[in-house]
């Protein structure tokens, strides 16, 4: 699984998809980023007033990167191995189903984290260079973001991943992906309607659910916080990656 795993990301390495369009977009993202001014305090305030805030202004400067990083991650792991066979050779020469995916998984992990830690001093460079230094609460917040950027990532490639396993159909994937950023815009609109706003169906999606998370760590609830976080995480990447392993155990490989 070793071998595997740094095989892959030495083929990944070499693609120039990787790198320059998540830089491109990298490079954006700052930029917006630094329209925002240092203080931060008008945004929590919004959090304040309204707990179950779907994006505010500093993380969704991110969305663009995180939603572009997913679909580059994906393709980039992915469709070699699907459109050559490769995966059939390698479970046909005896490596287990479970420890392919699972060697996806963490590759991908390993991806997302890679551009990230790359883009975050930069985030700080530029705001101590053009506006003020990052320290504090601010500090805090773009830390936090990140991290949820980061968990966003992941598991939108994992849910991918188990649409891709499903189907067999690198497009679906793909779409997938495109489907997990629209969901949250309709549950917004859905929470338009009293009888639905009621329910409070948008804090049960991953969204929703990690934004909870960052307003807790905001308002010093450090353990509903990690609560949150754990849950989302266990729901949306645990059981999504272990619902892949079972299922991909029992395929008939046709593709």
């Amino acid at each position: 699984m070793r071998n595997l795993m740094k095989a892959d990301l030495r083929r990944v390495f070499r693609k120039h998809i990787y790198w320059i369009i998540p830089s491109l977009l990298s490079s954006i993202a700052v930029t917006l980023i630094l329209q925002y001014s240092a203080d931060f305090i008008p945004v929590l305030s919004i959090l304040a007033m309204n707990k179950n805030a779907g994006i505010v202004s500093f993380s969704s400067t991110l969305e663009t990167l995180q939603f572009a990083l997913s679909l580059v991650i994906f393709l980039v792991l992915f469709t070699d191995d699907f459109k050559s066979m490769t995966m059939i050779g390698m479970i046909g020469y005896g490596m287990s189903r479970k420890k392919l995916v699972i060697t996806k998984f963490i590759d991908s992990v390993v991806l997302s984290v890679i551009f990230y830690i790359i883009m975050l001093p930069l985030i700080f460079l530029l705001f101590a260079v053009f506006k003020e230094p990052l320290v504090g609460i601010n500090a805090e917040f773009v830390l936090l973001t990140t991290f949820f950027a980061i968990l966003k990532t992941i598991a939108n490639i994992t849910i991918a991943a188990l649409v891709l396993y499903v189907t067999n159909n690198i497009p679906f994937g793909l779409f997938s992906v495109l489907i997990l950023q629209i969901i949250p815009i309709g549950l917004t609109l859905m929470t338009q309607s009293p009888l639905v706003s009621k329910l409070h169906i948008d804090r049960y999606y991953m969204d929703g659910m990690f934004n909870l998370a960052l307003t807790d760590f905001f308002f010093d609830l450090v353990p509903e916080g990690i609560l949150m976080t754990l849950l989302c995480v266990f729901i949306y990447i645990g059981c999504v990656l272990a619902g892949t392993i079972l299922y991909f155990d029992k395929k008939e490989l046709d593709f």
